[in-house]
């Protein structure tokens, strides 16, 4: 008997075995964006975030490669920064920029993601809104679902953003002709700013002029996680429609410098 679960069990391992190298080599004959979606190490969190956040598609309209310098700031717990992490390879870098606030709640999914060297192109880099502490010559800044927190007036001002601060701060660390990516839950219209404090919503055609009078062209949009039955007068955390916002995706150009 216990000959026979011997090597019952050997052949479960080798059974094992074959089917991860068989996944890796599968996963290696993919395009890279989608070789960083399918690691097998990725955290199952993180592929259930997956079917609201499109990642495929948001990798390829944001056309990072590899070598590239990528700014993810205010970054949470560092979805996006692992798939970064993959693509960008040995030769580029990733640094996860998170400010106290956004530490509060995402601190520990951060270091789990990040410990043990696990993500050897990411650094770790907290700095709040006053001095970022962005690296220079920066090729994409990242801004998923983050842009509105800019213009959220918060009781401390170490958690409240200047505005021309942070533009001049992401300006000071792009390239020239660098690219921002923008992701945010669209306000009604005509709303600009005002939603941003109440319901953590920024107007799409105020993001747009705001861009452009602080340097930054509007060079391609991305329809992927629009919603026009989204109820545009709820917080993003109201049940009815977390997860389903109407979120808008933007690609910018700096055109000064």
């Amino acid at each position: 008997m216990p000959h026979e679960l011997s090597v019952s069990l050997r052949l479960t391992i080798l059974i094992s075995c074959i089917l991860l190298t068989s996944c890796a080599k599968n996963v290696d004959s993919l395009p890279l964006n989608e070789q960083a979606i399918n690691l097998p190490s990725r955290f199952e969190t993180d592929l259930d975030k997956d079917e609201y956040r499109s990642p495929l598609e948001v990798l390829d309209f944001s056309e990072i490669a590899p070598g590239m310098k990528i700014v993810d700031i205010l970054g949470g717990g560092g979805y996006y920064s692992e798939l970064f992490n993959h693509i960008v390879g040995k030769s580029g870098h990733v640094y996860l920029q998170n400010n106290s606030l956004f530490l509060r709640f995402s601190k520990d999914e951060m270091v789990q993601r990040l410990k043990n060297n696990r993500l050897v192109n990411v650094t770790r880099l907290d700095s709040e809104y006053s001095d970022m502490k962005l690296p220079d010559k920066t090729d994409i800044i990242f801004l998923g679902l983050s842009y509105h927190d800019f213009f959220v007036q918060r009781s401390d001002p170490i958690i409240t953003a200047v505005p021309k601060d942070f533009y001049s701060q992401i300006k000071a660390s792009l390239k020239p002709h660098g690219i921002i990516i923008i992701i945010d839950h669209a306000a009604a219209l005509n709303t600009g700013i005002s939603m941003t404090s109440k319901l953590h919503r920024i107007d799409e055609d105020w993001v747009i002029m705001s861009m452009l009078d602080n340097g930054f062209q509007l060079v391609e949009t991305l329809e992927t996680l629009r919603n026009p039955d989204d109820n545009y007068s709820l917080k993003i955390w109201n049940p009815d429609v977390y997860h389903m916002t109407d979120r808008f995706i933007h690609k910018y150009k700096l055109i000064e410098k």
